[in-house]
C-alpha cells in the first residue's frame, strides 16, 4: 500500500493582493499629487484673475481721464469777450459744471440746446463722483446724470490758475488737474471671474492728467 504524496503548492508573491499599509501609502501619494494639482490650479486662476482685473483698471482710468480731459480743454467755448467762466461757480474736489456758449448770445442758457457737428449740445456739462460711478450730465440733452464708467475709487479735482497755483476762485482757473483711482467693476456674486474672489484680485490703477482750458 502506498502512502499518498502531499501535493506542496508554493504561493507566487503578489498573489494575495496589496496589504493595509500598502494602500495607506498609496492613497498618501495620490493625495499629495492632488494637493499639488489643486495648487497650481488656484495659482493659475489668481494669476489670470489680476491680470483680466489689471486690464479693466486700466480701461476705466483711461476712459474716464480722456474724456474729461477732453471736455475741459474745450470748455469756455463761445464769443471773445463773453461774461461767463468755463467753469461754473461751486465747483468742488469731486464736481464741476463746464460751460459753453454754443449759440454764440454771450449767455449760459442751461434749458437750450444747439445742434453742433449734427449733434445736439448743451450749454453746461456737469461731472459728478457718484457711489463708485463716475457720472455726466449735458444740460438739455440728459434728464439725468448717466454713468459714464463704473469701478471708480475716487475722484479728485485740483483747480490751477494762470500761474500753476491751486486757486479757488472760478474767474481765475485755467486748469485742472484730475486725479482718478479705479478697480475692475463689481460684478455678480455668481460669476467666478468676480473681482475679490481674492485678495490679489482687488487691483486698483490711478492716473493723474492736467487739462490746460484752451478758451480762458
Amino acid at each position: 500500500m502506498k502512502t499518498p504524496q502531499l501535493t506542496r503548492v508554493r504561493r507566487r508573491v503578489g498573489d494575495g493582493g496589496f496589504t493595509l499599509t500598502e494602500l495607506l501609502v498609496a492613497l498618501a501619494c495620490v493625495g499629495l499629487v492632488l494637493a499639488g494639482l489643486t495648487g497650481l490650479f488656484v495659482s493659475g486662476q489668481q494669476s489670470f484673475l489680476i491680470g483680466a482685473n489689471q486690464v479693466e483698471a486700466q480701461e476705466n482710468v483711461r476712459i474716464a481721464i480722456t474724456r474729461m480731459a477732453d471736455e475741459i480743454r474745450g470748455a469756455g467755448n463761445g464769443p471773445s469777450g463773453a461774461a461767463f467762466t468755463a467753469i461754473a461757480a461751486g465747483q468742488t474736489a469731486t464736481s464741476l459744471v463746464l460751460q459753453n456758449d454754443w449759440n454764440g448770445n454771450g449767455l449760459i442758457e442751461p434749458a437750450v440746446t444747439t445742434n453742433v457737428n449734427g449733434t445736439p449740445r448743451g450749454e453746461q456739462v456737469t461731472y459728478s463722483f457718484v457711489g463708485t460711478q463716475l457720472m455726466r450730465q449735458e444740460s438739455g440733452v440728459d434728464a439725468a446724470a448717466v454713468p459714464l464708467v463704473g469701478g471708480v475709487q475716487g475722484l479728485t479735482f485740483t483747480y490751477l490758475g494762470a500761474d500753476g497755483a491751486p486757486t479757488g476762485a472760478t474767474a481765475n482757473i485755467r486748469s485742472v488737474m484730475v486725479t482718478v483711482r479705479a478697480g475692475p467693476q463689481t460684478r455678480v456674486s455668481s460669476n467666478p471671474c468676480a473681482p475679490f474672489t481674492y485678495t490679489e484680485g482687488n487691483v486698483a490703477v490711478t492716473m493723474v492728467d492736467t487739462a490746460r482750458i484752451r478758451n480762458r
